[in-house]
């Protein structure tokens, strides 16, 4: 009996470290985008929002190489974040945007990743987080 219990706590501890783990925003081995990719900010707070009112932010990547930036994939962590990027190259020196857009369709705290692949690393995602807090209370307060 103390067996299975043991078994259990450790099962248990296991699964709320990994749930805590997961939403912070992992650093990431930039060494292939080294000196190419200049994340200008890597996690927006868009503060409280109305409930049910969407909120789009936007994420700045700058091309500091020499050869075109493609940025190959953009994915999220939810289908409650929809994305909008430009698939066109983007040239030296020059900076292009990524919009994330938040459904907020439940109440409460949010830590959204959404992870990009471009070009120069292809198979090294970088994490970029949208974090906020949905108030009902809002909602009800924008209508009078």
């Amino acid at each position: 009996m103390k067996k299975i219990i043991r078994v259990l706590s450790f099962a248990i501890a296991s699964m709320f470290a990994t749930v805590s783990f997961s939403q912070t925003l992992k650093t990431v081995d930039d060494t292939q985008n080294a000196g190419k990719v200049e994340w200008l900010n890597r996690q927006v707070n868009v503060g409280k929002i109305a409930f049910g009112t969407p909120v789009t932010s936007e994420f700045k990547v700058k091309n500091v190489s020499r050869e075109n930036l493609l940025i190959l994939q953009v994915r999220t962590t939810c289908h409650c974040v929809s994305i909008e990027w430009s698939r066109e190259p983007v040239a030296p020196g020059e900076t292009t945007v990524i919009r994330a857009t938040y459904d907020a369709q439940r109440e409460g705290d949010f830590y959204k990743i959404i992870s990009v692949n471009t070009n120069f690393d292809p198979n090294q995602a970088v994490p970029f987080a949208l974090v906020g807090k949905v108030d009902k209370k809002l909602e009800a307060s924008t209508g009078n």
